[in-house]
């Protein structure tokens, strides 16, 4: 146990003396963590994240026939002040719900998300947005209602695009401001579907029933047939909502850290689990573990030793990573106890998770031949987990991808963090399947090692 442990601790001391090392295991993952955090959460504390964003709205709509301005309605949704000077449809009461909401049952609307500026000339806006004035500038062409309006003598629905002009440097305020003018047009578009699909499916039954004459005569001579499709086309009607989850299961909202900073430990871990188990094969290459075969000291001690010191490493990592995520979080934030307050749960995931990447990494170097190899096929590895498990982005969105992350270590260990941090006890299922896979593969890890007659 002794002999175990020395070549254990002689790994351990040089992972953690290398500022290389150092900067790619722990650095790097903190100030991605970090970076993102600071662009997706709001560290002043209360609101939205996201909030305030500057628009350039543009409203060239000349109506149609029927007086309907479907342009107003962006109006109405992003500058519900200035509406009130248009000739905005009605869209009062329970149609005119467009808002925001958070985990904390508060509610901003969309005016809040948005600081919408109205414009006549549409180069003064995309001017604007070219010198940074505005993240985005909406313009709505003047036929915009015509070319949509259902009319007798215009018996087709013809929409025309929303130029939505965006400034190239950002990313994420833009695409917010897409996706909600996005929203918008297509439930004007689905009002004119609707107003489209109801007269011709009146006018096809009384045509079966008592004759189109009679309708028209009925319809002509009576004001009683008044339908009123003002819902149809109003945004509170479409789910335009930016959602803030809270994660500890308070009102404190959502710290991107939690999912975020989990997801990148792991994600990094499995790298440096690949690169202490490469290193096996690399002293292998320098005749270093030629030498300590042939001492007095078994092959299966040999190999266990280096074995623990890559589990050693890993649960070190992630120990660092997950006290140092909890100190940024106090220092953005103000709360530090980010992962919950079950501490035994914690350890335990830690332990699992550590063992699990160590499984992933002391298999991929008994598989490879060189150290080039192993760190070839333990990059690929990683990166195919850090995708399914949502390192790089969320695969919520990618149906097709979620039967597949279930074999990624990234997915049970970032999942069962944030569950405890949401006070969620059950990760019952996550422990196992992590100390399942990892003393599968650091078992059968070893044994491929030990069966290598080239040691």
């Amino acid at each position: 146990m002794q002999k175990l442990w020395t070549i254990a601790r002689k790994d351990i001391i040089e992972t953690f003396t290398n500022r290389n090392l150092l900067l790619i295991m722990l650095v790097t993952p903190l100030a991605i963590s970090t970076i993102i955090a600071l662009a997706f959460g709001n560290f002043t504390g209360g609101g939205a994240p996201i909030e305030n964003i500057p628009v350039a709205l543009v409203n060239l709509d000349e109506g149609d026939t029927n007086g309907f301005n479907a342009g107003n309605i962006f109006v109405s949704a992003f500058a519900p002040d200035a509406a009130s000077s248009t000739d905005s449809p009605n869209i009062s009461g329970e149609c005119a719900a467009v808002s925001v909401s958070n985990g904390a049952s508060n509610s901003i609307s969309l005016g809040d998300l948005t600081a919408a500026t109205l414009l006549d000339d549409p180069a003064a806006a995309k001017a604007g947005v070219d010198a940074g004035t505005y993240a985005s500038a909406i313009i709505i062409p003047a036929d915009y209602s015509a070319a949509m309006a259902y009319t007798q003598d215009n018996p087709s629905i013809n929409p025309v695009p929303v130029e939505v002009y965006a400034d190239s440097a950002l990313t994420v305020s833009p695409q917010i401001i897409r996706s909600i003018a996005q929203s918008i047009a297509n439930q004007i578009l689905t009002g004119q579907i609707t107003v489209a699909a109801t007269i011709n499916t009146l006018v096809t039954r009384a045509q079966e029933q008592v004759g189109f004459g009679l309708l028209f005569l009925a319809a002509s001579g009576s004001g009683d047939f008044q339908p009123d499709f003002t819902c149809a086309f109003t945004p509170g009607f479409n789910t335009i909502q930016v959602e803030q989850q809270s994660l500890g299961g308070d009102d404190t909202g959502f710290n991107p850290l939690v999912l975020i900073g989990s997801a990148q430990a792991v994600f990094f871990a499995l790298f440096t689990a690949n690169g202490g188990a490469a290193s096996v094969i690399e002293e292998r290459k320098n005749g270093t573990l030629q030498r300590m075969v042939v001492s007095p000291t078994p092959r299966i001690v040999i190999l266990g030793g280096k074995a623990l010191g890559v589990l050693a490493i890993v649960l070190l990592q992630l120990v660092f990573l997950f006290v140092a995520l909890s100190l940024i979080s106090g220092l953005l934030y103000g709360t530090f106890a980010i992962w919950g307050t079950n501490w035994l749960l914690i350890i335990l995931l830690v332990l699992m998770t550590a063992l699990a990447a160590s499984g992933v990494g002391i298999l991929t170097a008994a598989v490879a031949r060189t150290s080039e190899a192993a760190n070839i096929i333990g990059s690929i590895v990683s990166i195919f987990m850090g995708v399914l498990g949502g390192a790089f982005f969320t695969v919520d969105a990618i149906p097709v991808l979620q039967p597949f992350t279930r074999l990624s270590i990234v997915r049970w260990g970032s999942e069962g963090f944030t569950r405890l941090a949401q006070g969620n006890n059950d990760i019952g299922l996550n422990l196992l399947f992590l100390g399942l896979i990892g003393a599968v593969l650091f078992g059968f890890g070893l044994f491929m090692f030990n069966r290598r007659q080239d040691i």
